[in-house]
């Protein structure tokens, strides 16, 4: 049987369990091109995968987090009634063979999900970790509390943007595509954002909301969820508007609404720009660190790099 189609068959097994950028629909219908998976089968059963994004320039491969698709990482489903020694040499075990399955690559630079910790193995065979940072925001605590943990600031830029902002849904991947090209550098075809608009109606998980003020749209915002978290997937504000408070206002919404439909957390998603930490730590949410493994194979890339100042 082929690893796509063993990945799908753990992916609806496990769906409570895997977050959402590492279930088999999201790779084959948003992500949809150039990917493949790592299995690991205990006879029939599989009991470990690692989707991973594949993208090639000029002669160099990279294996690389695909885009909007915040963590990825082996996952295990673990023998019951393991002590801690014999757990983690069933992790070292899992990761190694799944590093073995991996094929040749120039880079390999992934943000691994919340849940991994153990990176030996990875370290082991040359790969690098770091940590990265995120802001998980429990939403269990009531709305007035949610809002007295909010930064100053923040509660004055939401209460500016009311005054004169007007939000609603949309399903438009122009506008989200259109705002995020002001805020972004990097091009991403058009038919990524229509995928991610026509998933989040598929399967009812996630939401867009857009702030606007006459007939202007100031910002956008796309946010998916699973079983157990909220995730502020994109966020786009126009260049002309960034400091209309609009931003505060749609990520204030989303959290409420979120709350409403009984989700545990919201996750900020992280960034190492001082600026968006800034914002996201005004939420009020714990900062949690996650691992971001990295490999680098290649030295004409290496040099290719420095030479272009990379």
């Amino acid at each position: 049987m082929k690893a796509k189609q063993l990945f799908q068959e753990f992916s609806e097994k496990h769906e409570t369990q895997l977050p959402f950028s590492l279930q088999y629909r999201w790779w084959n219908e948003v992500v949809k091109y150039s990917w493949d998976v790592a299995i690991l089968l205990n006879g029939d059963m599989v009991y470990g995968i690692m989707p991973y994004f594949i993208r090639k320039k000029g002669p160099w491969v990279f294996i690389a987090n695909a885009h909007f698709t915040p963590y990825t990482g082996p996952f295990l489903i673990y023998p019951e009634g393991q002590k801690t020694a014999s757990r983690i040499a069933f992790e070292h075990k899992a990761h190694q063979d799944l590093v073995a399955q991996l094929p040749p690559f120039s880079e390999f630079s992934q943000n691994f999900h919340l849940g991994f910790q153990n990176a030996l193995t990875f370290q082991w065979n040359g790969f690098t970790e770091t940590n990265r940072y995120t802001y998980i925001l429990p939403l269990e605590k009531s709305e007035d509390d949610l809002w007295k943990g909010l930064r100053e600031n923040t509660r004055r830029q939401i209460k500016k943007a009311k005054k004169t902002i007007n939000y609603s849904t949309s399903e438009d991947p122009k506008l989200l595509q259109k705002l995020l090209s002001d805020s972004f550098e990097n091009k991403i075809e058009s038919s990524y954002f229509e995928r991610l608009v026509v998933f989040i109606d598929k399967y009812k998980c996630g939401k867009m909301w857009k702030a606007d003020e006459g007939k202007e749209t100031h910002s956008i915002l796309f946010c998916m969820w699973d079983s157990t978290s909220a995730y502020y997937l994109i966020g786009g504000n126009a260049s002309a508007h960034k400091n209309s408070g609009a931003m505060s206002l749609l990520t204030w919404e989303a959290v409420k609404y979120c709350k409403s439909i009984q989700l545990p957390i919201f996750n900020f998603e992280g960034s190492s720009v001082a600026s968006i930490e800034k914002y996201f730590r005004g939420f009020g949410g714990e900062l949690v660190s996650f691992r971001r493994i990295e490999k680098k194979n290649s030295t004409s890339l290496q040099v290719a790099k420095k030479l272009k100042g990379g």
